[in-house]
């Protein structure tokens, strides 16, 4: 039927690997943690005609973003007393726009696990357990094995800022679950 030349495949994943199954190398850590071997994940998209075969792209994402991409594509609009949190990818995978530079945040709160991270741009911040602080430049460390918060006291402070204001406007919502 001729259907792939009108056909965005997307191929990826919601979370690193398991740790007894998998090697997120050069990545540190696995699923269920913050560290970037637990989040960062390849997005594979194939699009003939529209998508340049080959075409490497920096832009950080989150799965929502392809939430945003489809509904664009398929001519939608988000509710307005419901905005998405992720945006409209095509623009930047086809280089109509810049890639942008974005903050995204995560916490995993378990009796087990606690954790908190946000990223701006290259700089992430990761907060482990009660104590553990650490701040990275993923742009020239991925790996997560230099702490630059003490040469960056001040991008820490922006961080924790940004985190902090985050989570109490996450928090400040009451929770719903919509069932259909």
């Amino acid at each position: 039927m001729k259907l792939a030349q009108d056909t965005l495949v997307v191929l990826a994943s919601d979370n690193g690997g398991a740790p007894h199954f998998s090697d997120n190398s050069p990545l540190f850590n696995h699923k269920s943690t913050l560290w970037e071997g637990g989040i960062r994940v390849p997005c594979l998209m194939r699009w003939p005609g529209t998508l340049a075969k080959g075409k490497v792209v920096k832009q950080p994402g989150i799965t929502m973003d392809l939430t945003a991409t489809f509904l664009s594509l398929a001519g939608g609009k988000p509710a307005k007393d419901r905005p998405l949190d992720g945006i409209d990818l095509l623009p930047i995978v086809t280089g109509k726009q810049a890639e942008a530079t974005r903050t995204f945040f995560w916490r995993i709160d378990r009796s087990t696990r606690k954790q908190k991270a946000v990223r701006h741009g290259s700089w992430k911040y990761v907060q482990d357990g009660e104590y553990v602080e650490m701040l990275f430049d993923l742009a020239a460390d991925a790996g997560e094995r230099r702490n630059l918060a003490f040469r960056h006291p001040e991008v820490v402070r922006d961080l924790k800022k940004r985190l902090a204001e985050w989570e109490k406007e996450v928090d400040s919502h009451e929770k719903e679950f919509i069932v259909h």
